[in-house]
C-alpha cells in the first residue's frame, strides 16, 4: 500500500506541474493571437510586398523620407515574403492565427526539448514555465525572432540528441537549416555561435581534463569544426552576402540601437529593472535564480570531475551542454531580448538534477507558484484597456485601430493628400503600411536604415514638444520639410507617452485637418501645401463638413449634423449620450462632472465654441484659474490670427486662451506644473534633469546633441504591460 501512494504520488506532481504549464501557455496564445499589436509588423508587411514584387534587392526605400535614395537593407527579407504572403492570402485573420501557430510550435518543442533531457514530466513542464516567464515578451510579438527561435531549437536537438558525431544526413539538413535561417533573420549568427561553443565543450571532452577522454568526442569534433566551416560559408547565400554575418556589430555600433528600450534593456542580476515591460519583476528574479541553479550545477559537476577524473565524472559534466549554456548567458547579459535562449541553461540544470518524488513536487510548486504570479508580471489590465476601445472587442478587431490612429490614417489615404510626416516612434511601420509612396515617415524600427542624426532630431523634437519650447520644435521640422504632423493625445492615464500635438494648437503655422479623441493631423501652412489643402477641404465638402483653410474643420458641427460620421472617426466624446443625460438629470455632483467630462471632451477635438459655454459654468461654480475656458472675445480673436506668423506661442484658430491647457488636477495638469517647478528651481540647465512621461530620466542640455543621447526611447511593442513600444520600438537584427 505504501508503495502505491508513493507511484502516485509522482503523478499527482507530474498532473499539477502540466496543468500549470497549460494555463500559462494558454494565457500566452491568448495574448499572442489578439488583435496585431506590433509595430515592426506593419513595416514588414510593406517591405514583404516590395520584396515579393521586384526581389530583395529594392533600390530605394519605400517608407522613409530622412533615407532618400537609399536601398532597403534586406535582414529579413524571406519572413517579410511570408507575412507578405499570407496576409494576401487570408488578411490579417490569417497573421493572428499564423502568430498562434508559431507560438504554440514553439511551447510543443521546448517541453519536448526538456522532457527528453530528464524524463520526468513535472521536471519538464516546470522548466517550460519558467521559460515562459523569461521569454513571454519576445513571444508576444510577430516578429522573426519566432522563426529564429524554431531553429534554434531544430539546431540544438540536432547537435545534442545523441552523442556520437552527426551523421551526414543530419550535417545536410543542419547546413540546409541554416542557410534558410540566414535568409529568414540575421539572428543565425547565434547558430554559428552555438556551434562554435559545441566544439569548444566537445574539444574539452575529447581532451578528458585529467579523466579518459571521450571515444566518441574526437569524431563530434571533426563534424562540429565541418559544419562550422561550411555554414559559415553556406550562410553567405543571401542577399548581403557575409555582411550578414556582421548584422549585430555594425548595427550596435551606432549606438541607436542601445537606446531601444524594450529590445537592448541591460539585465543586470543585482539590480531589478524599474518595471520595464520587457523585464517585470517575476523575470528579472527567475533569470536570477535560473542563473544561481546553473552556476551550482556547474561547480558540483566540476568538482566531482576534478576529485574522480573518471569516464562517468566526464559525462555526467556535459561539457557541451555547459558551453552551450555558457555561451547563452554572455547573450543573455548583452541584452534582455536574448533571454529566451535561457532554453540552454535549463536543459543543463535539467540534466543535472536527480528524478524523484521530492523533485517531482518541487517541480510543481515552482510552476504553480510562476503561473500565480505570470498575470501580474503581464499587466493584463493594459490589454483589457486596449481591447476596451476597440468595438469589434477581441475576436472582430484585426488590430488595434485606436492605439495607430486608423482614422487619421483613413481619412489621409481617402483625402489623397501627398508629403512627408512626422509622427510618434511608434506609429511609423503602421503609417508607412498604410500610406506610403505618396505620404512617407520619418522614422520607424529600422535604425540601421536611417542617418544617426534622424533619430538625434526625433528625440530633440519629442523633448521640445514636452518642454512647451515651440520655436525648437518647429525649427527643426521645417528642416525636415514636414508637410503632416500626425501626433497622439491620449486620455489621461491611457498611455504612457502622453499628448504630442498641444502645442501646434498655438502655432498658426499649422492647421488641424483631422482631430479625433486619440490623435490629430496638422498641416503645414505653405505654399507648397497648397494643393494639399484643397484636396482636405474637397474631403470635407463632399462629407457636408464646414471646413476652414485657417481653423481647420467644424467638429462641433460635425457632431450636431453628422453624428454617424464623427462615432465612426472618434471624434463624438466618450460617454457622450450618457453624458447629456447627467448634464440635465443627475444630482448636482453628476451634473458638474458630466459638464467636465464633455467640455473635456470637445476641447480635445477643438470644438471650442461647444465647450466654452461648458466652462463658463464650471468656473462659476470653482472659479479656479488654470481651466480651459475661453472668453468668447479671446477666441474670436484667436482665430483671425494670421496664418503666415510662427511666433511661438501665438494661439491659433480654436486654442484655448489658459494658463494650463488640461483640466485642473488632472495628470497632464500635474506633470507640467512639476516639470515647470523644475524650470524655476535654480538649477543651471546644464545640470537639469527632467522626467520623461515614462519615467526615465533625461539630462537637458538646450540645445543639446549630448542630452539627446542620453535619452531613451520606450518599449514601442505592446507589451501587455505597454503602450505607444510603448511605444517606439523597434530594431531589427
Amino acid at each position: 500500500m505504501t508503495n502505491g501512494r508513493r507511484a502516485t504520488h509522482p503523478r499527482a506532481a507530474d498532473a499539477l506541474a502540466l496543468t500549470a504549464l497549460l494555463c500559462a501557455a494558454a494565457l500566452l496564445l491568448a495574448i499572442a493571437g489578439r488583435p496585431l499589436a506590433t509595430d515592426d509588423t506593419w513595416w514588414h508587411l510593406k517591405l514583404g510586398q516590395a520584396y515579393a514584387e521586384r526581389g530583395p534587392i529594392v533600390a530605394e526605400d519605400p517608407l522613409l523620407h530622412t533615407a532618400p535614395g537609399q536601398a532597403t537593407v534586406p535582414h529579413e527579407w524571406l519572413f517579410q515574403v511570408l507575412l507578405h504572403g499570407v496576409e494576401r492570402a487570408a488578411g490579417f485573420a490569417g497573421l493572428r492565427l499564423l502568430h498562434v501557430g508559431l507560438v504554440a510550435a514553439i511551447l510543443a518543442a521546448i517541453f519536448a526539448t526538456f522532457q527528453r533531457a530528464t524524463r520526468s514530466p513535472a521536471l519538464a513542464a516546470a522548466a517550460s514555465v519558467v521559460w515562459i516567464v523569461l521569454s513571454w515578451y519576445r513571444l508576444i510579438q510577430l516578429r522573426p525572432e519566432l522563426l529564429s527561435l524554431l531553429a534554434l531549437l531544430l539546431l540544438t536537438t540536432a547537435l545534442l540528441a545523441r552523442r556520437e558525431p552527426p551523421s551526414l544526413r543530419r550535417g545536410v539538413a543542419i547546413l540546409g537549416l541554416l542557410v534558410v535561417w540566414a535568409n529568414v533573420h540575421s539572428l543565425f549568427a547565434i547558430g554559428l555561435a552555438l556551434l562554435l561553443a559545441a566544439l569548444a565543450g566537445s574539444l574539452l571532452e575529447q581532451r578528458g581534463l585529467g579523466a579518459p577522454g571521450d571515444p566518441l568526442a574526437r569524431g563530434r569534433s571533426r563534424a562540429l569544426l565541418a559544419l562550422l566551416l561550411l555554414g559559415t560559408l553556406a550562410t553567405a547565400l543571401n542577399p548581403q552576402g557575409f555582411a550578414q554575418h556582421a548584422t549585430f556589430f555594425t548595427e550596435s555600433a551606432s549606438g541607436d540601437i542601445w537606446r531601444l528600450e524594450d529590445d537592448f534593456l541591460r539585465w543586470l542580476p543585482w539590480r531589478p529593472a524599474d518595471a520595464k515591460a520587457a523585464l517585470p519583476w517575476l523575470s528579472w528574479l527567475t533569470a536570477d535564480l535560473l542563473l544561481l541553479a546553473w552556476l551550482f550545477a556547474a561547480a558540483v559537476a566540476a568538482r566531482r570531475l576534478l576529485r574522480e577524473r573518471s569516464s562517468a565524472a566526464l559525462a555526467q559534466a556535459d561539457l557541451v551542454g555547459m558551453a552551450l549554456a555558457a555561451a547563452a548567458w554572455a547573450a543573455m547579459f548583452v541584452a534582455v531580448r536574448f533571454h529566451w535562449l535561457a532554453f540552454l541553461p535549463l536543459l543543463f540544470v535539467l540534466r543535472a538534477m536527480p528524478t524523484g518524488r521530492r523533485s517531482a513536487w518541487a517541480a510543481a510548486a515552482t510552476a504553480i507558484l510562476l503561473l500565480l504570479g505570470l498575470p501580474g508580471a503581464l499587466n493584463l489590465t493594459a490589454l483589457r484597456q486596449e481591447l476596451a476601445e476597440e468595438p469589434g472587442g477581441y475576436w472582430k478587431s484585426s488590430y488595434l485601430k485606436a492605439r495607430y490612429c486608423a482614422n487619421a490614417a483613413d481619412f489621409l489615404e481617402t483625402s489623397g493628400v501627398e508629403g512627408r510626416l512626422f509622427h510618434p516612434f511608434n506609429l511609423g511601420g503602421y503609417l508607412g503600411y498604410r500610406l506610403a509612396p505618396k505620404l512617407r515617415t520619418f522614422i520607424d524600427g529600422r535604425l540601421d536604415h536611417v542617418p544617426p542624426g534622424v533619430l538625434d532630431d526625433y528625440l530633440e523634437i519629442r523633448q521640445a514638444i514636452r518642454m512647451s519650447e515651440e520655436e525648437r520644435f518647429a525649427e527643426r521640422l521645417d528642416a525636415y520639410g514636414i508637410d503632416f504632423f500626425v501626433g497622439t493625445h491620449f486620455r489621461e492615464n491611457r498611455y504612457h507617452e502622453g499628448t504630442w500635438t498641444d502645442q501646434l494648437r498655438r502655432l498658426p503655422a499649422w492647421v488641424p485637418v483631422f482631430v479625433s479623441q486619440e490623435c490629430s493631423v496638422y498641416l503645414r501652412d505653405v505654399p507648397r501645401n497648397a494643393r494639399n489643402l484643397e484636396r482636405v477641404a474637397a474631403s470635407y465638402k463632399a462629407l457636408g463638413i464646414p471646413f476652414s483653410p485657417t481653423r481647420g474643420p467644424d467638429l462641433g458641427a460635425a457632431l450636431a449634423r453628422h453624428r454617424e460620421w464623427s462615432d465612426a472617426n472618434r471624434i463624438t466624446p466618450p460617454d457622450f449620450d450618457r453624458l447629456l443625460r447627467l448634464q440635465t438629470e443627475g444630482t448636482a455632483e453628476q451634473q458638474l462632472a458630466a459638464i467636465d467630462a464633455l467640455a473635456r471632451g470637445l476641447w480635445r477635438v477643438g470644438a471650442v465654441r461647444e465647450q466654452v459655454p461648458l466652462d463658463r459654468m464650471l468656473v462659476k461654480s470653482d472659479p479656479a484659474p488654470r481651466r480651459r475656458y475661453a472668453s468668447q472675445k479671446t477666441w474670436r480673436a484667436s482665430t483671425r490670427a494670421t496664418p503666415t506668423s510662427g511666433r511661438s506661442g501665438a494661439r491659433s484658430r480654436g486654442a484655448p486662451a489658459t494658463e494650463s491647457r488640461h483640466m485642473v488636477g488632472s495628470p497632464h495638469a500635474r506633470r507640467e506644473k512639476r516639470i515647470g517647478s523644475r524650470h524655476r528651481a535654480g538649477r543651471p540647465p546644464e545640470t537639469r534633469q527632467v522626467r520623461s512621461a515614462r519615467g526615465c530620466t533625461v539630462a537637458k542640455k538646450t540645445p543639446a546633441l549630448a542630452s539627446r543621447r542620453s535619452e531613451k526611447i520606450p518599449p514601442s511593442s505592446y507589451s501587455p504591460t505597454g503602450s505607444p513600444r510603448q511605444y517606439h520600438r523597434r530594431s531589427r537584427a
